[in-house]
C-alpha cells in the first residue's frame, strides 16, 4: 500500500472535523459561558450568593418560537431571607429569555 493512500484520507478527515467542530462551538455558549453573562447581568442589582446551571440544553416555546436555552438558577440573600430565581438564558447569545421568582 501506498502511503499517500493513507494519508489523504486521514488529512480530508482532519480537515472536515476541524470544520464541523468550530460550527458547532460557534452555534451555542458553553453553559459556563451563558452562567457567567447571567451572573454579571444579576450582579447589576445587588450581590448573589449563589448560582447554577443545567449543562443540556432544551427547548423553550417563546413568542410562538422554539429557543435553544439553558436552564439555571441565582439565588440572593436580602434583609437575612434567600430569594431565589430561576431563569432561562438563550444558548445562542446568552441573552436571558425569562425570570421566574421561585
Amino acid at each position: 500500500m501506498k502511503w499517500y493512500k493513507l494519508i489523504a484520507p486521514t488529512a480530508i478527515g482532519l480537515t472536515v472535523g476541524t470544520i464541523i467542530g468550530k460550527k458547532v462551538k460557534d452555534r451555542w455558549l458553553f453553559p459556563e459561558v451563558a452562567l457567567k453573562k447571567v451572573k454579571e447581568s444579576f450582579k447589576e442589582n445587588g450581590p448573589i450568593s449563589g448560582s447554577w446551571i443545567l449543562m443540556e440544553l432544551k427547548e423553550l416555546k417563546k413568542d410562538d418560537e422554539l429557543i435553544k436555552v439553558y436552564r439555571g438558577g441565582v439565588s440572593r440573600n436580602i434583609d437575612g431571607q434567600t430569594i431565589q430565581y430561576e431563569f432561562y438564558v438563550d444558548a445562542a447569545n446568552g441573552e436571558i429569555v425569562e425570570i421566574n421568582h421561585l
